[in-house]
């Protein structure tokens, strides 16, 4: 899996666990729900860090929480 579809799927896997929508969680957030969206439908390339500490800090986990999942740790980077 490379690091993008990684992200996407722990962005989603986030959304599930804390039972949230990816509007609702933007508007935690503080961003847009079109900045989440560009990042799951792929049209705006890899996230900010600071895009994924807001995030994190939405729903109460660290980006150490975030990153933790075993398939980002063997996930292979792909230049777009």
């Amino acid at each position: 899996m490379d690091l993008l579809d990684a992200i996407i799927t722990r962005i989603n896997e986030l959304a599930l666990q804390h039972n949230t929508t990816i509007p609702k969680w933007s508007i935690r957030a503080g961003i847009t729900p079109s900045t989440i969206y560009g990042i799951t439908k792929k049209t705006s390339g890899y996230p900010r860090i600071t895009t994924l500490k807001l995030l994190c800090d939405a729903i109460g986990i660290t980006l150490a929480d975030f990153f933790n999942a075993d398939y980002i740790d063997t996930a292979f980077y792909e230049e777009n």
